[in-house]
């Protein structure tokens, strides 16, 4: 096991988000294991104790965490181990039983009034490290009048020299530089730790220094956890229903009505019930090109017909504006809820249908999640029914429940290997939503006339190696439930 375990341990500083992420839930299976439980917590204790950045103890802390969550114990030498005492420390720790009265190291200190902000600080946000902090202690400094910029750069500054040698921690452009222009990555560098130690730090301040509530404090230190905590437990499993991917599923529009009908039989064959109600996934991944289809159930009231390549255009701009509402999770509860939604809100009033999943906005995502985001993770929509739905960790996948009942799952695989991909798409990996093929009853709405798959083919090409990607036009077209031979405009 030494020899598996220092590579995983060297893994974790690896400035691949896609890869910390699933280190961090191997380490926490090791953990869960009597074989392997002790050697692993001592590795990591030691870890622990060399920690340099509070951003770096909240990742060891949370390694424990999800081992705590599925029936482990929590280990008694975490405090005396822990030399970078955080918020999210706190939260955590508090969250598996346990209780930190360690004061901050170095002790908290106001920035001076005259303290300008390194230039380097400004050109980080954005690219080296998540523009949300920043906003987020932007939009406080408007609320409430009080110098949180200042503060946050006057805590990036005092890390400078925590690693003399590599205080951004190596050449990020060495995996985006090769995809040309307007291209980014789930890459989460030495420099992210240093921001995520800056917020905890300025929110700490503000609460010893400004008389902020320690409640108000810890919700928004949340926003700096790596994982989110519904997601935490996500494996990458490519379904068995999946037909084969490749260049040729989207070469014609032909060949991807067929990727899409094989997979719907493939996983009414294997999962007799069930109805694909979303799915995303790049097909195919080259040098030089990527193909990424999803595709999106719909119900029909009437028999309207449908543009799809309209339809399309319209359901897509409603969901980067975040037009179906954002999802909602408390603290470190696996929880998430989803929001809930009218069909008169839903309804498409040039075909008279509504989409069946959607992507939802999130209150926070993980900074080691950010392939997922922002066209990933479809949830359901489920109008006039009694309640919301939730969405909950389930044997590495996502179960979304109405009340007591399950109603669909998310499967989510990789597609791609590279950390780096082309700004106008998330990340090189692909999520399934199955819902049940009889949902809850919603309460007064007339039963839809038909279905059909709306699906929507994004390629971007390039001629040579270090050009940047060109997003074609998007090709879009309809697929009507049971009527394979029926005409849609595309």
């Amino acid at each position: 096991m030494s020899e598996d375990l220092e590579i995983l341990i060297a893994r974790l500083r690896w400035p691949v988000s896609a890869t910390r992420w699933w280190v961090i839930q191997e380490l926490a299976a090791f953990l869960l294991l009597p074989a392997t439980c002790e050697e692993v917590s001592r590795r990591l204790l030691k870890e622990l104790t060399r920690c340099r950045l509070e951003g770096e103890a909240v990742e060891i802390l949370f390694i424990f965490w999800m081992a705590a969550k599925r029936g482990g114990r929590p280990n008694a030498g975490l405090i005396p181990a822990l030399t970078r005492p955080s918020l999210l420390a706190e939260v955590l720790l508090r969250d598996m039983g346990l209780t930190l009265h360690e004061q901050p190291n170095p002790s908290l200190q106001q920035s001076p009034d005259d303290f300008d902000a390194p230039a380097q600080f400004v050109d980080i946000q954005g690219v080296n490290v998540p523009r949300v902090y920043r906003t987020r202690l932007l939009q406080l400094e408007r609320d409430t009048g009080l110098p949180f910029i200042r503060q946050c750069a006057f805590e990036w500054f005092k890390t400078e020299q925590t690693y003399p040698g590599a205080p951004l921690q190596g050449d990020l452009g060495h995996f985006v530089r090769p995809l040309g222009g307007n291209a980014t990555g789930g890459l989460t560098s030495r420099a992210t730790h240093r921001m995520t130690t800056a917020y905890q730090r300025t929110l700490a301040v503000a609460r010893a220094f400004w008389g902020a509530p320690e409640k108000w404090t810890m919700i928004l230190a949340l926003a700096a956890l790596p994982i989110d905590p519904t997601l935490a437990f996500l494996r990458s499993t490519r379904p068995r229903w999946l037909p084969p991917l490749g260049q040729g599923v989207g070469t014609r529009n032909r060949a991807v009505k067929a990727f899409i009908r094989d997979a719907i039989a493939g996983l009414s064959a294997t999962h007799p019930g069930s109805v694909l109600l979303a799915l995303v996934t790049p097909t195919y991944v080259s040098d030089n090109e990527i193909v990424e289809v999803s595709v999106v159930r719909w119900r029909q009231w009437g028999s309207t017909t449908v543009d799809a390549q309209d339809l399309a255009k319209r359901f897509h701009a409603q969901q980067i504006r975040g037009y179906y509402g954002a999802c909602q999770a408390s603290g470190c509860a696996q929880t998430t809820s989803v929001p809930k939604v009218e069909l008169e809100r839903v309804l498409d009033p040039e075909t008279n249908a509504a989409p069946m999943a959607t992507v939802y906005g999130f209150g926070r995502i993980g900074y080691l999640q950010t392939d997922l985001y922002p066209n990933r993770l479809y949830y359901p929509i489920m109008t006039g029914i009694d309640g919301g739905l939730t969405v909950e960790p389930m044997e590495g996948n996502l179960k979304i429940s109405s009340g007591h009942r399950q109603v669909a799952t998310l499967n989510y695989w990789n597609a791609g290997w590279s950390p780096a991909h082309p700004t106008a798409m998330s990340g090189l990996c692909g999520t399934a939503l199955i819902g049940e093929a009889a949902p809850p009853q919603a309460n007064g709405e007339q039963t839809p006339d038909r279905h059909f798959y709306l699906w929507r083919v994004m390629r971007l090409r390039r001629t040579a190696s270090y050009e940047s990607f060109v997003a074609e036009e998007p090709v879009c077209g309809a697929i009507f439930s049971g009527s394979p031979t029926q005409c849609e405009r595309s």
